[in-house]
């Protein structure tokens, strides 16, 4: 373990920073401020020496990895290749590693968990859309993979209000896992003490 992490890195996860979330109204109204605020994180991380992985969803044109209710819509998305599967213009990637997932935990059916593992990260601050499915079901199995969990608050967002503040509430009550402010989020990644 490296002597600027003495109790474990901590890995910052962009959940689905990607065209395809935006096309909600709700959601493309918060498209710039969320970006800017994952933006200051992925720095923090890069100075603080942790890891960032930038976490996508794609799916196949041949329905192979669709989920249920997508084949009940006979209609998926965010296809390889397309402007849809593309990250949001303005996303800082530099030093990210890529990781596609097709539910929406970025846990389910990736190698998140060894990833994590064998970077030395103890700990992770979830960011991105949306924050009532992918977030919040990345945090929850983060937890179930025994990993600290955080989300950075200021630095999600979501086109149901309701269900956010309920799974935030969740995530704090039941699950412990802290919701940190955009300055508590910068200092955890750059190694302070917040």
């Amino acid at each position: 373990m490296s002597p600027r992490h003495p109790g474990g890195r901590t890995a910052l996860l962009v959940v689905d920073m990607q065209n395809s979330y935006f096309d909600f109204p709700e959601l493309e109204e918060q498209r710039e401020p969320v970006t800017a605020k994952v933006n200051e994180l992925v720095r923090a991380a890069r100075a603080g020496d942790n890891p960032i992985l930038l976490v996508r969803t794609q799916h196949e044109r041949d329905r192979s990895t669709w989920t249920v209710s997508m084949h009940d819509d006979d209609q998926g998305f965010a296809f390889p290749g397309t402007e849809q599967a593309e990250y949001v213009a303005g996303l800082d990637t530099e030093d990210g590693v890529g990781l596609v997932k097709t539910r929406d935990s970025a846990f389910f059916n990736t190698d998140l968990a060894a990833r994590l593992r064998n970077l030395g990260a103890e700990r992770v601050v979830v960011c991105g859309v949306s924050t009532h499915s992918c977030v919040a079901q990345t945090a929850i199995d983060a937890f179930a993979h025994d990993f600290r969990g955080a989300v950075a608050r200021e630095a999600v967002a979501s086109e149901n209000a309701e269900l956010s503040r309920a799974l935030l509430a969740f995530l704090e009550d039941e699950l412990r896992q802290e919701l940190l402010d955009q300055e508590e989020a910068v200092a955890r990644l750059r190694g302070g003490s917040a």
